[in-house]
């Protein structure tokens, strides 16, 4: 019996894309610091079944050393066995030192094609407003590519959205994710007013409720919001959030994968799951 795409309600014609979602090194059974892990397989099968045509891929908390540099190599192996349906993220802790932050991320970005950088603050107890924080920053600027941050209660106070005023008034022109858009309730108002202040602040959907997102919808608009997962299981939770919230069609399509298509510069092969679970039946 074939499996119905959970993401039904989107245009035809625009990708379903899964902006934000973890993977660990193959090579370990689980993540140090958050003791889960996938496999590439396991991501696949998850997006086949719910009708997800692209994700981007990033390290989990616990690649923490360069060792990371295994993980994003991997990475980039399922993007080129999965093209237009694998993206990758570099993730590199910047306790680590400028010279190697700037020497992945250049790496990731001109020769891996990765699509953005995460900085993990809960993981890597980093402050955004410190110099290692901006070493990061300064890497993504060089290399044209947006940042992602961690936010919400769990990693306070750093990653609380207020801290990034700072930041995005000393990088205007470095485009800035909010993960999680602040958690599920507690910081989210704070991270739209902040989408609301800075031009260059984006918002994705992992773990925030769904009244938020719809205020953060209503708030920025639709081509500010990117849908994303984080882990296989929570796929179809992220996809039904976005028709509980008042959308209208067009905002859909942008909030499942039509921003994330033009905000990363993708070029998604878009998947036929009607003929798939036709074939399956």
């Amino acid at each position: 019996m074939g499996h119905t795409p959970k993401a039904e309600g989107v245009m035809t014609d625009t990708p379903v894309v899964n902006a934000h979602h973890h993977i660990g090194n193959e090579n370990e059974e689980k993540d140090r610091t958050f003791e889960w892990n996938e496999t590439v397989d396991s991501v696949i099968e998850a997006m086949d079944e719910n009708g997800v045509d692209a994700t981007i891929l990033q390290p989990l908390g616990g690649d923490n050393d360069k060792s990371v540099a295994e993980t994003h190599d991997q990475i980039y192996e399922a993007s080129q066995e999965h093209e237009g349906r694998i993206f990758g993220t570099a993730a590199v802790n910047p306790h680590l030192g400028t010279e190697f932050v700037h020497e992945e991320i250049t790496r990731c970005v001109q020769e891996l094609d990765f699509k953005y950088v995460k900085l993990h603050t809960l993981a890597w107890g980093v402050d955004p407003t410190t110099d290692i924080a901006y070493d990061v920053f300064d890497a993504c600027v060089e290399n044209d590519v947006p940042v992602m941050v961690h936010t919400g209660p769990h990693g306070m106070p750093f990653s609380v959205p207020g801290m990034y005023m700072p930041v995005a008034e000393d990088y205007p022109e470095l485009d800035i994710v909010f993960a999680h858009m602040g958690g599920a309730y507690t910081l989210a108002q704070e991270a739209i007013f902040m989408a609301e202040r800075y031009d260059n602040i984006y918002l994705d959907t992992t773990l925030v409720l769904n009244m938020y997102l719809k205020r953060a919808m209503e708030a920025v608009g639709a081509d500010r919001i990117m849908m994303a997962a984080e882990h296989s299981s929570n796929i179809p939770v992220a996809l039904t959030k976005v028709d509980c919230i008042g959308a209208t069609e067009e905002q859909k399509a942008k909030i499942l994968g039509g921003t994330a298509v033009d905000f990363y510069d993708l070029d998604v092969a878009k998947q036929s799951f009607e003929d798939q679970i036709a074939a399956d039946d």
